[in-house]
């Protein structure tokens, strides 16, 4: 069992280290941020949603989520009606990435990957409602809502690829589930090649429009720039998440985690923050410098496409800045009692 001795001993490595992560926010003061007015009334609704649909295990794992508080962050300007919806949706996200996480039967996991993903090509086919899947399984079934909303607003391309989207992240449930009992730790391109698909903000991102209610132009879709920013952002989320997450993922027994590798490599667990930062900036200017060039190509676009692009792009900034205060503040993480006046965050592994 070399690998589980290779995993076992970088966390060995790992425990008792301090890990100090400076103050983040520096790094996109420049982006927008800010929390939904709603949010409170929206968390009094969901909390009372819980108490009836989840368990007590359950109840707890979502209230230190605050899924009302990430969607609040993430799209702090869309209207209380789509607020509510991307509220549902990350609670729905976070139930169905908790459940496929725990399934150690690879049959049932299967299973379930199958059944969500013809669920949902189904809910969200343009031509839905004829034909309406229903199945015994209340989690998959109450994403029906969430799809009937985006159907209401998105185009059948549209649809396409939002469906393309949950598909893609379902799937690539399966890498993690095997990198996690894989002989080998992965080396940092390999964890970036599953880690985008993983993170599952495609499934997040995919209704940005809905949440802005605004149209994309097809050709910007499409573009090589709108893929940069789009992985872009999900990188500088999930850098940020590793960060953050890195005692909680230990305390579950995972050393799957990018700041982890770095330290497999260069033995600091300094120099591996440090690295983790850098990139994060390196890849704050490139969002900025495609972004700026995108928005200085006033002959591809109209005014209403510019304006709808504008709004994307800064919804993209805001996720992360509002990710990262979510991060801090939410008790998923637990590290708000260790941050410091100068707003790093200290903790021993």
């Amino acid at each position: 069992m070399h690998t589980l001795n290779q995993k076992n001993l970088l966390a060995q490595r790992l425990s008792g280290q301090k890990l100090v992560v400076p103050d983040m926010r520096p790094i996109m003061s420049h982006w927008p941020c800010g929390q939904h007015d709603d949010y409170k009334v929206v968390k009094g609704a969901v909390e009372k949603r819980l108490a009836i649909f989840a368990n007590e295990k359950h109840q707890k794992a979502l209230s230190d989520a605050d899924p009302a508080l990430l969607a609040a962050r993430w799209w702090p300007t869309t209207s209380i009606r789509s607020y509510s919806v991307m509220t549902d949706l990350v609670i729905w996200f976070g139930l169905w990435d908790d459940v496929i996480e725990r399934l150690t039967d690879t049959t049932a996991a299967e299973s379930l990957r199958v059944s969500t993903k013809k669920f949902i090509r189904n809910a969200l086919s343009p031509t839905e409602g004829s034909s309406t899947i229903v199945t015994s399984n209340p989690l998959i079934q109450s994403f029906q809502p969430i799809a009937d909303e985006a159907r209401t607003f998105y185009n059948e391309d549209q649809l396409k690829i939002l469906i393309g989207h949950f598909c893609r992240y379902i799937d690539a449930t399966r890498l993690e589930a095997e990198a996690e009992l894989s002989s080998e730790i992965p080396d940092l391109k390999e964890y970036w090649e599953v880690r985008i698909l993983t993170s599952g903000m495609g499934t997040l991102l995919g209704l940005s429009e809905y949440s802005l209610q605004v149209q994309l132009p097809p050709s910007f879709v499409q573009s090589e720039a709108y893929g940069t920013l789009w992985v872009t952002t999900v990188v500088i989320n999930s850098i940020i998440n590793d960060l953050i997450s890195l005692k909680k993922e230990m305390k579950a027994q995972s050393v799957v985690n990018s700041v982890a590798i770095l330290f497999h490599q260069y033995n600091d667990l300094d120099i591996a923050v440090q690295m983790s930062l850098d990139h994060t900036r390196q890849l704050v200017d490139l969002f900025d410098r495609t972004a700026t060039e995108v928005l200085s190509s006033s002959d591809s676009f109209n005014a209403e496409e510019l304006d709808a692009i504008r709004q994307i792009i800064d919804l993209m900034r805001t996720v992360n800045t509002g990710n990262l205060e979510w991060s801090l503040q939410a008790q998923r993480y637990g590290v708000a009692q260790h941050i410091t006046e100068s707003g790093a965050i200290e903790v021993v592994l």
